[in-house]
């Protein structure tokens, strides 16, 4: 019994330190992260492909190499023009649901709130998409390091 309580701990104390590294990366790093991330996601799929073909799965490893090289090739080359999609996506979304906030009968506040929110995050990742998401990383970053401290305090990370 006090075996496992030893280990819990142990592991703990391992996550807590995870949450405040990869807090502390996001905060330095910032934006970059999300490419990084991305590149060792695809780093990921091609060395999973390569196990496959190794344990003679050769088209569905092929298939995991060839998704593993897009998403890197993705998302160094194409990652600006993604973002712009995205905050295009948020625009429309935003002026839907703006539109359909304001049309009922009960119109929520915080409901049209968050339309308009969301509409002016969709225009700031156009506009200066770097800035949004390096201050949603370092956001990001904050609110792990804090899980992590917590975390070895005893405490129950926020979830």
């Amino acid at each position: 019994m006090a075996k496992s309580k030893s280990s819990l701990s142990k592991n703990n104390l391992l996550t807590a330190l995870l949450y405040v590294l990869v807090g502390v990366m996001f905060i330095v790093f910032r934006g970059s992260m999300l490419k990084w991330g991305l590149t060792i996601i695809g780093a990921l799929a091609i060395v999973y492909g390569i196990f496959l073909i190794a344990s003679k799965q050769v088209v569905a490893g092929i298939i995991y190499m060839l998704v593993g090289i897009a998403i890197i090739v993705g998302a160094w080359l194409y990652f600006g023009y993604v973002i712009l999609i995205i905050g295009a996506l948020l625009i429309v979304r935003g002026v839907i649901d703006l539109i359909q906030g304001t049309t009922k009968k009960k119109a929520n506040a915080i409901n049209i709130l968050i339309a308009i929110l969301t509409i002016i995050v969709g225009i700031l990742l156009i506009v200066s998409k770097w800035v949004v998401l390096d201050w949603f990383f370092i956001i990001v970053g904050a609110v792990l390091i804090v899980d992590g401290v917590l975390a070895l305090f005893g405490k129950k990370p926020v979830k």
